[in-house]
């Protein structure tokens, strides 16, 4: 069974859409539009009546999904949401969707809460919370958004390829489709070899301004178009030109 994003044009090079199960990585620059694909991927899940999950690390889920919400009127009430960003990185909060910290619970995206204590980011924190929340649910869907953030404060140098084989072998094992967004101005090459699939968002520069372009790096088990091909993201969604 495949899992479509809801983007027809990705979702033809995808030959249907990514395979049920597996962890995918979604590359590209800072303001390329992974977290807005990312969230399209969710919303198609909401939409097929799915369980999906959303962990924000880069950005609290409030701010992520106010700013998706309010800029294609997206549904995602439905959604959970964990907010996993770490507890040095000060920031601001709106009351439209609730944060939730590594030491709080995962909820749904429509409840609100005034004041959350900030707790510590680890990977076998962020594991637990999520095997603890499973005693209640079944993700079909989850995005960890964004690997780059999490290396940077969940892992020691040291330890970091440890930590990061424990992240791509653990959503498998709950049976959860998953994309995880990373910056591509970092090594992936653990994550490239450990993931089932890559996709990449990039962006050139030319004389009318910058142009976005997706494909397909890799897909394990599974055919795909590696052409890449321009991608557009309006008010009225995501396209990508076939």
């Amino acid at each position: 069974m495949r899992k479509k994003f809801g983007i027809t044009g990705l979702d033809k090079m995808l030959d249907g859409g990514l395979r049920e199960g597996y962890t995918y990585l979604l590359t590209g620059p800072t303001g390329a539009g992974k977290t807005i694909i990312a969230a399209r991927f969710l919303l198609e899940g909401l939409n097929n009546g799915e369980n999906c999950l959303y962990i924000a690390v880069d950005k609290p889920p409030s701010i992520v999904l106010q700013n998706v919400i309010l800029g294609f009127g997206w549904n995602l009430s439905k959604l959970r949401v964990m907010d996993a960003v770490p507890s040095r990185m000060l920031y601001s909060t709106t009351p439209s969707v609730r944060d939730i910290t590594a030491k709080g619970e995962i909820s749904a995206a429509h409840k609100t809460e005034k004041k959350v204590e900030k707790g510590e980011l680890s990977v076998e924190g962020l594991i637990i919370k999520i095997l603890n929340d499973l005693k209640k649910w079944k993700y079909d869907r989850v995005v960890l958004d964004s690997l780059t953030v999490f290396k940077k404060f969940a892992m020691e140098e040291s330890y970091q390829m440890q930590g990061v084989h424990r992240l791509f072998t653990f959503f498998p094992s709950i049976g959860a489709t998953t994309l995880i967004t990373a910056s591509d101005d970092m090594d992936l090459r653990a994550e490239m070899l450990l993931s089932s699939g890559v996709i990449k968002i990039e962006k050139k520069l030319t004389s009318s301004g910058y142009e976005r372009y997706i494909r397909v790096l890799k897909m394990r088990g599974s055919d795909y178009d590696p052409k890449p091909k321009r991608m557009y993201i309006t008010e009225d969604g995501i396209f990508v030109l076939r």
